[in-house]
């Protein structure tokens, strides 16, 4: 079982990632904001951490820059998922310590558990379609 640090500001995005993940054997914990997630990471390190690239406040930028200066989280994974899609936000975030850059509303939901499963232990991955409640939808946004 991995834990998945999830920043979203969008709470319908939080919970459809946290159902999906919870239902793979994972532990996610959302949070919709920068300053909470760095809360979260001063008491546990995720295994992984996805983030949203627009949010209030402080962005996903923010976010990855507090990230790769911490210590502990240096080497974590980091996802950004976000609907910005130009060439530049991406190449900005890569050139930040961005893991990986995935587009909102691209991604079906077995290419998600393929995606994932790159990144979190092999364990926890159920192989029946119950355990993919995304399996039958045609996205996440």
């Amino acid at each position: 079982m991995a834990n998945v640090l999830i920043v979203d500001d969008n709470g319908d995005t939080c919970r459809i990632l946290s159902a999906f993940l919870t239902r793979a054997g994972h532990n996610p914990t959302c949070t919709s904001n920068v300053d909470d997630a760095m809360e979260q990471l001063q008491q546990a390190v995720p295994d992984l951490i996805i983030t949203d690239l627009m949010m209030p406040y402080q962005s996903g930028y923010d976010l990855l820059r507090m990230v790769r200066k911490f210590g502990p989280t240096k080497q974590t994974p980091v996802i950004v998922y976000s609907a910005v899609s130009e060439h530049g936000y991406v190449e900005q975030a890569m050139d930040m310590g961005a893991t990986d850059y995935w587009l909102k509303g691209s991604i079906k939901g077995p290419e998600l558990k393929d995606r994932l499963r790159a990144y979190l232990p092999a364990t926890g991955w159920a192989e029946s379609p119950l355990a993919h409640p995304m399996s039958t939808w045609t996205s996440v946004s």
